[in-house]
């Protein structure tokens, strides 16, 4: 049954971006540049960590960038303008966790259902030289000049299937729409699993960049602190992602190297509101996502001694190159503040 519904669920994805393609259902257009981050699955795969990474190191070179968001389970209708970059005007219920994490990096953040809509918004707002659509590979609404596919290395598309059979939002062989990909959770596999990973990536002839993924800090909102005040305690863990197996993975890897005892693992739905938060008492302190604990209150945190980890995520200087080349060859511009 699971496998009659995937081919129906491909069939109507399928038949949506030819309808986009065709022009029988239009597109809209921006005279800047627009980059999309996204992917083929629902969700795990790190493309808001590399949507941020992506639009700091644009700031660093002087443009003023803005993301589009369509903020995923907010409790909002509507354009909402999340962040100008220096102060955000809502809170994350509005904005979703998304957009409301990547306002906390310093980022400005439109959310609204038409990301056109959103942009037109932003332009009257702020100065804007380029936008970045977080989650946009399935927004064809919206004209982009470099399109980025994430690719989860744990749980490539390649070995996926789709919904409700598997993860997948379209069909594999519409990685093909994608300009270029962008890996993460390298880190996660041994080095059998990395030479098959390459062997498989490597035929899709498609240009691809590694990204370098840090878990280096903690911190409890107010301040932080190293992996040092982890030895010899005991914690529990809970996340609420896409894919919360890969960061228990990580938080018992670490436990292993930095001599700390993971006692319990809770796991929450993707994009949990953390309404309601029961957590066992008898632990040093639970460790949580950024991305979760943005979404907590004072008291939970303080009642239940939870600290976020910290996630620092590089992307190397050949992205940077390839964007600027095909923005140039795109939209005749180069990638540098004015």
């Amino acid at each position: 049954m699971k496998k009659f519904l995937s081919k129906i669920y491909g069939n109507l994805a399928s038949l949506r971006r030819k309808l986009y393609k065709t022009g029988i259902l239009k597109k809209k257009s921006f005279d800047i540049p627009v980059i999309s981050i996204g992917n083929l699955s629902v969700g795990g795969t790190g493309k808001t960590p590399v949507t941020i990474a992506t639009a700091k190191e644009l700031q660093k070179r002087g443009l003023n960038v803005c993301v589009l968001s369509r903020g995923y389970k907010r409790k909002s209708k509507g354009v909402i303008i999340v962040s100008d970059g220096k102060d955000i005007f809502v809170d994350v219920e509005t904005a979703g966790d998304e957009p409301f994490l990547i306002g906390k990096n310093g980022i400005p953040v439109v959310v609204g259902e038409s990301r056109y809509e959103a942009g037109l918004e932003a332009l009257k707002t702020f100065p804007v030289d380029i936008f970045i659509l977080d989650d946009g590979f399935q927004h064809y609404q919206l004209n982009r000049d470099v399109d980025i596919l994430v690719i989860d290395a744990t749980r490539p598309f390649w070995k996926d299937n789709l919904l409700p059979s598997g993860k997948l939002r379209e069909p594999k062989y519409f990685n093909k729409y994608a300009d270029a990909f962008v890996i993460t959770k390298l880190f996660l596999l041994n080095e059998t699993q990395k030479q098959e990973f390459f062997y498989y990536l490597n035929q899709y002839a498609k240009p691809y960049f590694l990204a370098k993924e840090k878990f280096v800090r903690l911190t409890n909102g107010e301040l932080e602190y190293n992996f040092d005040i982890m030895v010899n305690v005991d914690v529990g863990i809970f996340a609420g992602l896409g894919n919360n197996n890969q960061f228990f993975r990580y938080m018992m890897d670490c436990a292993d190297k930095c001599g700390f005892r993971i006692k319990y693992t809770k796991s929450f739905p993707d994009h949990y509101d953390y309404k309601k938060l029961d957590l066992y008492k008898d632990v040093d302190f639970w460790i949580t996502t950024y991305k979760d604990f943005v979404k907590l209150s004072r008291e939970q945190i303080k009642e239940n001694k939870v600290f976020a980890l910290i996630y620092d995520l590089e992307l190397p200087e050949d992205y940077f190159k390839y964007l600027e080349k095909k923005i140039y060859i795109r939209k005749g511009r180069k990638l540098s503040g004015r």
